[in-house]
């Protein structure tokens, strides 16, 4: 009502100064304006007192009779609503609290609040507006009035139970997949097929009944899986033990196959879980296989799994595929632009020269945005070495230079050795509406994937992307001109992705590495690229020296000084030839940027890339790494053997 209250005042205003006039014109004879200013006035009062009345009326309503019935009645409705309401003083002890706590069995009366419920202090020190705490089994919401020493509480017991039944329910889609079953089933050999299918696809239709899924097949090696969220629970308690038993039975078989698993969950549009299971299959295929994926809708996806090394399924037919796709893009787009990461080692730049005589080649103008990026100082030396051959032949641009030349409808975006845009060269250029990209990587793919890219050539078999590109460009039908340069680079490269041949290697390796010594690469050179000097190889045995062995089978050296990434990945790989040392981590300040960088290296037996990502980095199955700039080396280590910790959990 006190907002009406003005109204009155203009009314008594409105009243005062008409008579005010009726006098004056009273005092000049005028009767006439005087008795119909007069007759004005009184409608004008009637009116506003009728609707004065109204407003009143409505005033009372709304104002007093909710007052009146709340004082009289409040303890009604507060039991009704099952509401309950505490006053507190200075130190938080209940000096007031409603008959709804006695009713309840709850004493709380001039007891210190904290004491009834442990996260209540965050209501007390404005960290919160309203808490869920937990008190003899039974859930309460407490809400804090502002500016004011007053808490109304309620349970939601109930509420919460049905809402963690109804989680428990929730329907949760899968697809199975045999990995590699294909190639067996190409060699249209009836009896070790029906071996496969009796021993393999048989433990995994006896493992989804056992848990009771809904179970069909697809095709012969692919099986769709209806469940809820509490068989998935059960299932991941159990660690997924079918990864295993498949794993088993191939192995006494003698057969490459394994089982990938991918689940989707979390809401109730089918379009949308369909979409997450295709992107979900597309990822668990380029890490490996071996392994489940769960994604809740709108959560990042959780990996478990990957402790085998998927088998290369590159075939000639695919490379020569891939290759022709590759180079009628190029001929269909204007300039083209090869895109590194951050970081930069000899693999990368290698294949990126390599992209950029290919696309020089079709007649095409390629730039190469890896100038001002920070690289280990090993290749920058060997970049100087070759400097007057590269300046040559390629353009090495900033990417202020790229955005200033790239039109997003014409022109064609590479990304070499990596697929994550947050540490690539080009971060500005993947970032704009209409763009193409093409990826060409050896990475296992996680989520961080740069988005549509139009063809993606991810092969986490590999030993580097020099192998991969030295196929594609072995596949052209074009003339493409390696020189000397290009070549070492490359050939490099493969020499340090694969510790000088000695792990992760196939015959396919070898064979890129002969394609590039007939193309020029100088391998003398090459391993004179890579000795180190006395420096440095003094400073690798201090760090090594310091190494210390963490759950019987990891070898952890940490340094606080400034290191090379490359004498990281050295000084891991040194640790590898410590008997018993299934992975080594080795730990230190990243010279070029000052960042906190872990190496990590396994010889086989153990998947690295899963430690690395769990913190946050990436690589493959032997080889992954790991940079941060929000963390010491101390820090950084002491998460380390927290996420090893909790992997081994997971596995026992």
């Amino acid at each position: 009502m006190k907002k009406f209250q003005k109204w009155r005042k203009i009314l008594i205003g409105t009243e005062v100064f008409s008579f005010l006039l009726i006098v004056i014109f009273l005092f000049f004879s005028k009767f006439w304006g005087a008795l119909g200013l007069f007759a004005f006035q009184v409608v004008y009062t009637l009116l506003f007192l009728s609707f004065w009345q109204a407003i009143k009326h409505k005033g009372i309503q709304m104002d007093v009779e909710i007052s009146r019935v709340l004082g009289k009645d409040a303890k009604y409705a507060l039991n009704f609503g099952d509401v309950g309401i505490i006053t507190y003083n200075n130190e938080y002890v209940c000096t007031w609290c409603s008959d709804y706590f006695k009713e309840h069995d709850i004493d709380l009366l001039n007891k210190k609040l904290t004491s009834w419920i442990e996260n209540m202090r965050s209501l007390f020190e404005d960290v919160a507006d309203s808490i869920i705490g937990v008190s003899n089994n039974q859930v309460y919401e407490i809400e804090k009035r502002p500016d004011s020493q007053i808490l109304y509480v309620r349970n939601i017991t109930e509420i919460t139970n049905l809402k963690k039944e109804l989680s428990l329910r929730e329907t949760v889609v899968g697809i199975l997949t045999l990995d590699n079953y294909s190639e067996y089933q190409s060699y249209e050999n009836e009896e070790m097929l029906n071996e496969i299918n009796a021993n393999l696809r048989g433990a995994l239709i006896s493992w989804t009944k056992q848990y009771g899924m809904f179970l069909r097949k697809l095709r012969g090696d692919r099986f769709l899986v209806i469940l809820n969220k509490t068989i998935l629970d059960d299932i991941r308690k159990n660690n997924f033990s079918i990864l295993q038993t498949i794993k088993d039975k191939a192995d006494r078989m003698d057969v490459s196959i394994t089982l990938s698993m991918v689940f989707a969950y979390g809401t109730q549009n089918f379009l949308e879980l369909d979409t997450m299971l295709n992107d979900l299959l597309e990822i668990v295929d380029s890490r490996g296989g071996d392994q489940a994926a769960i994604k809740k809708y709108g959560s990042p996806a959780e990996f478990i799994g990957g402790s085998s090394e998927k088998t290369s399924a590159r075939s000639k037919v695919r490379v020569r595929i891939m290759a022709e796709s590759i180079e009628d893009l190029m001929k269909d787009s204007g300039k083209v632009f090869v895109l590194g990461h951050v970081n930069t080692d000899y693999d990368c730049m290698g294949s990126a020269l390599a992209i950029s005589a290919w696309a020089k080649s079709l007649h095409h103008e390629p730039y190469i945005v890896l100038k001002d990026v920070p690289r280990d100082h090993q290749l920058q030396e060997t970049m100087d070495h070759y400097n007057k051959a590269l300046v040559e032949r390629h353009n090495i641009v900033t990417e202020e230079e790229a955005l200033r030349l790239f039109n997003p409808q014409k022109d064609l975006l590479i990304m070499t050795d990596h697929g994550n845009p947050s540490i690539s060269s080009g971060r500005e250029l993947l970032a704009l509406q209409g763009r193409k990209v093409v990826v060409i990587d050896h990475h296992r793919r996680s989520e961080d994937f740069v988005d549509s890219p139009v063809i993606a050539y991810v092969e986490s078999s590999t030993s580097s992307v020099a192998e991969l590109v030295s196929e594609l460009l072995s596949a052209s039908s074009s003339t493409i001109p390696i020189y000397e340069a290009e070549a070492t680079l490359m050939y490099l490269g493969l020499l340090v992705d694969t510790n000088r041949f000695k792990s992760h290697t196939s015959e396919r390796t070898f064979q890129a590495a002969a394609t590039l010594a007939s193309w020029g690469a100088n391998t003398a050179d090459a391993e004179k690229e890579l000795l180190e000097d006395y420096d440095s190889f003094a400073q690798k045995n201090e760090i090594i020296s310091q190494a210390k062995v963490f759950m019987h089978k990891f070898l952890i050296a940490v340094t606080d000084q400034p290191v090379s990434r490359t004498l990281l990945a050295q000084t891991s790989e040194a640790l590898l030839k410590i008997k018993g040392c299934q992975a080594a981590f080795t730990i230190g300040v990243n010279e070029v940027n000052k960042a906190s960088a872990i190496s990590a290296r396994s010889d086989g037996s153990y998947n690295v890339q899963k430690i690395m990502e769990k913190l946050g980095g990436g690589g493959h199955f032997a080889a992954a790494a790991y940079e941060t700039e929000d963390l010491n080396v101390y820090q950084l280590e002491d998460r380390l053997k927290q996420a090893l910790k909790e992997e081994e959990e997971k596995e026992s």
